[in-house]
């Protein structure tokens, strides 16, 4: 069985040290330590560890508490703030993350036992009820992709390499750069199982595209992949306040 694998990011060696020495002996892949989020943030573009431990004082330009912001836009992943004295304001910033807990300095190893284990739980429980969807069986979602029922097999599809979604009568198209696959659910209920995921926005009754992929906005129509697309006039602003919360 794979190990569980802990990403480490505070900027006091001396603590970082000793909660690698702490995570090892009782049985965690470490990934760091990193004493910047700005560098942790890369590192998760590359490997996605199960679970953070992030220090909310940080000597980089980004503290904790916006390294976990930006790290979510990425994927949402089980997080653990390391607080010491922490102010009122600081503690609502951090805590409109949602960690899964807060451990303060000096904690106890019995501490960050508990507290990894709560974390792990806590995600394995919310994966599996993503994992399900029981008002639809035509899909199964997960955080980086989602499998949608084909006329005879569930095709899986990364978020990330969807250009747009169009209308096919009582189905829907959906088109990436390699491939389409029309799969047995209308736009509007496949704008359902999108609608959590910000770089996916319905621009036209017939048309839900992928903001990642938008290369050109015209006043009436946008371009992805030298498709010509339609948009309604009332959702191009929204289209421009979508673009600035993915960049």
């Amino acid at each position: 069985m794979d190990k569980t694998r802990i990403l480490i990011v505070e900027d006091d060696p001396i603590i970082a040290a000793d909660l690698e020495d702490r995570l090892l002996e009782i049985g965690y892949s470490v990934i760091g330590p990193y004493d910047q989020g700005e560098e942790a943030f890369e590192v998760i573009k590359k490997e996605v560890p199960d679970l953070v431990i992030m220090d909310v004082q940080l000597a980089g330009k980004w503290d904790g508490i916006e390294t976990v912001r930006q790290i979510d836009k990425v994927v949402q992943l089980p997080i653990i703030f390391l607080t010491d004295n922490t102010d009122e304001s600081t503690f609502i910033r951090a805590k409109s993350r949602y960690p899964a807990a807060f451990l303060s300095k000096p904690f106890r190893g019995r501490d960050l036992k508990h507290a990894i284990e709560l974390a792990i739980s806590q995600s394995s429980q919310e994966n599996k009820k993503l994992t399900t969807a029981p008002e639809n069986e035509n899909t199964f979602i997960l955080h980086d992709r989602v499998f949608v029922k084909t006329k005879d097999r569930m095709e899986r599809l990364f978020y990330q390499d969807i250009l747009w979604i169009e209308a096919d009568d009582y189905y829907c198209k959906v088109c990436t750069k390699n491939r389409e696959i029309q799969i047995l659910q209308t736009l509007g209920k496949f704008n359902e199982t999108l609608k959590n995921l910000p770089e996916f926005l319905r621009v036209h009754r017939s048309f839900i595209v992928n903001l990642k992929h938008v290369e050109q906005i015209g006043d009436l129509y946008l371009h992805i992949a030298k498709k010509q697309i339609p948009v309604s006039k009332s959702i191009r602003e929204e289209i421009m306040g979508r673009l600035k919360k993915i960049s």
